[in-house]
């Protein structure tokens, strides 16, 4: 009788639960040792300091705003709500926020690893589905990205294993699905598209109204709430984020192609769309009917998403955190090939070193992370010596304004920072900025001074366009003979000048 390959399988059970201790560790460890104003850079991502600095005034009862002197609901509802939260309780600065944001994308991680084990039904497939899970995750960047990670394996698993689609469910674990639709639909808004799919699903599956308005009604419910709560703050029932982005004419067929190629690893593309549409064709063949009709609606779930942004966003740049149902997806087909391979000979090894080696890159990776703090580094760095620079030179409670990386800049200085793009703005700012009265609002909110971050490939310019992104309306901005009154270099291509604007 020939035994089992018990030591492959084991060390695939030891690389998958390392990777949960180390990468866990490291990020502990660097944003917990890394003094400010670095700490920051443990994240590599500007969005996230529109959750942490909006979520800190509301924590200090000032209400929603991200600058602290216009309202805003420009955040993913649920996230937002977490970080408030936590916040409060814990009454935590800004270096202590980050620091429950890491601690919370660590206990986030744990729940997906441990879902992710039992969704893949083996070591084998689980390191399968990790080898792809980490490097289109985009885990640590801070934004709702994790949460919504999170609840959608936990959909998965609680269709898996309580055999939601067979013709008579348990109605308790349908109540429960609804449940997580209605979470996932306040985590992303554009996930409500999945109570959709998964009703259409439901019925063809059950042929029950009832089961399907349980289903349904949870996601309907929330949604209206969250529509009442800003129209009476607000005045708008959507968030300004998604408003921002819709100004403009015309179709964003380049989202198709964002979503085809993107993510890199180092000199490496990933390719993040094209891998979710390969690797869920030939999963599809080996996937159990359950397997394959969660794959199908989450690869459609995603195509949606792209469609409706493609529509609804003209001229704006898709990011990491719009593909989250496709980084699910992803991980489900890689667990069903992995459970493939795992019978084949030589195969389980090679799982095993490539899980090793995407491992020790992103370990490396995110513990060197902090470790560059020249102001010249990246516009990270450069943005912590601007905001320096503001609080030693600039007279107490100035207000500046900027577009594009505002976010790492308002983290790095006291002074009050408008968010020119629109995304964590009030809608009054939007109406000013398609009436041609973006700069008078910015005179009435006290702005005295604009920073930008020039993008590659970007000529300096004393009329710069602001809003970068969008082809909707920009600001009337005039900086000629306006005084420069900081500039300074990221990796000697781009520069970040601020004008002082004047009286």
């Amino acid at each position: 009788m020939i035994a089992p390959p018990a030591a492959r399988v084991s060390a695939a059970a030891a690389i998958y639960w390392a990777a949960g201790v180390v990468l866990g560790a490291v990020k502990l460890v660097t944003v917990v040792l890394t003094p400010d104003p670095w700490r920051l850079l443990a994240f590599g991502s500007d969005d996230v300091h529109y959750y942490v600095l909006t979520a800190l005034h509301a924590a200090a009862g000032d209400g929603s705003t991200f600058d602290g002197l216009q309202p805003t609901n420009g955040y993913q509802p649920l996230w937002f709500l977490l970080l408030t939260g936590l916040f409060r309780v814990f009454g935590v600065d800004r270096g202590g926020a980050f620091v429950i944001v890491m601690v919370l994308l660590v206990a986030l991680w744990a729940v997906a690893l441990w879902l992710v084990w039992r969704i893949s039904g083996g070591s084998v497939p689980a390191l399968a589905a990790l080898v792809v899970l980490l490097p289109h995750a985009r885990w640590w960047g801070g934004c709702e990205n994790a949460l919504v990670a999170v609840l959608l394996l936990a959909l998965v698993d609680l269709v898996l294993r309580r055999r939601l689609l067979r013709a008579v469910p348990d109605v308790g674990s349908v109540r429960v699905l609804g449940v997580l639709l209605a979470l996932l639909a306040l985590g992303r808004l554009d996930c409500a598209v999945l109570a959709g799919l998964v009703a259409v699903v439901g019925w063809w599956r059950w042929r029950s109204v009832r089961l399907v308005a349980t289903v349904v009604l949870p996601t309907a419910v929330s949604l209206a709430a969250y529509a009442a709560v800003n129209v009476a703050l607000l005045g708008t029932a959507l968030p300004v984020s998604g408003v921002a982005k819709q100004l403009g004419t015309g179709t964003n067929w380049a989202a198709v192609g964002q979503f085809l190629l993107y993510g890199s690893l180092g000199p490496v593309p990933m390719c993040f769309g094209l891998t979710v549409l390969v690797l869920a064709a030939v999963a599809y063949r080996w996937a159990s009917v359950d397997r394959r009709v969660l794959i199908v609606l989450l690869v459609l779930a995603q195509l949606i998403q792209v469609a409706w942004y493609v529509v609804t966003t003209p001229g704006w740049e898709l990011q990491s955190w719009y593909f989250s149902t496709g980084t699910v997806a992803l991980v489900l087909s890689a667990a069903v090939i992995g459970g493939r391979l795992s019978s084949v000979r030589s195969a389980p090894s090679v799982v095993v070193a490539l899980a090793v080696l995407v491992l020790v890159v992103f370990a490396g990776k995110e513990a060197v992370q902090v470790l560059p703090r020249d102001p010249s580094s990246s516009p990270y760095t450069r943005d912590i010596d601007a905001g320096q620079w503001a609080d030693r030179t600039l007279p107490p409670g100035s207000v500046l304004a900027m577009g594009d990386w505002a976010g790492s800049f308002a983290a790095s200085t006291q002074h009050p920072v408008v968010q020119l793009e629109g995304l964590v703005g009030s809608p009054r700012y939007l109406e000013a900025l398609s009436d041609g009265q973006g700069s008078a609002y910015l005179h009435s909110l006290g702005v005295r001074y604009y920073a930008r971050l020039l993008h590659p490939g970007e000529p300096f310019s004393c009329r710069p366009a602001e809003p970068w992104f969008g082809n909707g309306p920009k600001l009337d901005l005039d900086l000629c003979g306006r005084p420069i009154v900081y500039r300074g270099d990221v990796r000697g291509a781009i520069d970040l000048v601020v004008w002082d604007l004047g009286p």
